[in-house]
């Protein structure tokens, strides 16, 4: 099955409230001098997208401010999100203009995501309607009870980590918002959620540095990468 569309809105979700990073706002984090959600957005404007919509919290108003200085060569809008992380994601999608057919959602929590990556899962949404950002799990894993007693072990190969972007078609999307909203049914990422709709979801592997910051520990570790970044650009 293969999907045509002219155009692709880019939808950042920075709406969490950061529990898990102390408070802080994690998209008002800095790396070396740039906030996180200015990483992300810079690589949206270099990304093949033709609109951009951010989901904010309470920080929507600095949000609108750091991407004023940033030169933005298509339109963009800003808009409050939900309770959860479902519902900012369908509200930010309701904000897509009428002729646009995919929404490649990003969590702004992700600040090494690139072009090349947004790209990519773009073209893997246009196999089947919808993509994800993924890459194989390393650590082995266990399944276990809620008194963490084994009940399997599964096999790494046939394990991958989601990550986004996620890339979608809008309209089977909103049906699977639907029916998860009649169900009762939450789902942590949208893939999931369209896959228990009867949707098909490319699994697109990518650059394994597209890492999540969660904690305060995360946030040493990206700077050490971007460290790593930098003295490989130095020896090229």
């Amino acid at each position: 099955m293969s999907m045509k569309t002219d155009s692709v809105c880019g939808i950042i979700v920075a709406a969490g409230s950061g529990t898990r990073m102390g408070g802080v706002s994690k998209p008002e984090i800095k790396l070396n001098g740039k906030t996180l959600f200015q990483r992300v957005l810079e690589a949206f404007i270099a990304s093949p997208v033709s609109e951009l919509v951010v989901v904010g919290g309470e920080n929507l108003p600095r949000l609108r401010l750091l991407a004023e200085g940033l030169q933005i060569p298509m339109p963009i809008r800003f808009c409050e999100g939900g309770k959860t992380r479902s519902e900012s994601v369908f509200a930010g999608v309701r904000q897509m203009s009428p002729g646009v057919s995919f929404a490649c959602v990003h969590d702004c929590a992700r600040p090494f995501v690139t072009p090349e990556i947004i790209s990519a899962v773009i073209e893997g949404a246009k196999k089947t309607g919808a993509a994800t950002a993924c890459s194989p799990v390393t650590d082995t894993v266990k399944y276990v009870d809620k008194e963490h007693h084994t009940l399997y072990t599964p096999k790494r190969d046939h394990l991958l980590a989601v990550q986004t972007p996620q890339v979608f078609l809008r309209e089977p999307y909103t049906v699977a918002y639907a029916m998860a909203q009649k169900t009762g049914n939450t789902f942590t990422d949208e893939t999931s959620m369209l896959e228990a709709a009867g949707g098909t979801v490319e699994y697109v592997q990518t650059d394994p540095r597209n890492i999540k910051l969660t904690t305060r520990e995360d946030i040493v570790l990206a700077r050490a990468l971007l460290l790593i970044q930098k003295a490989k650009e130095q020896d090229v």
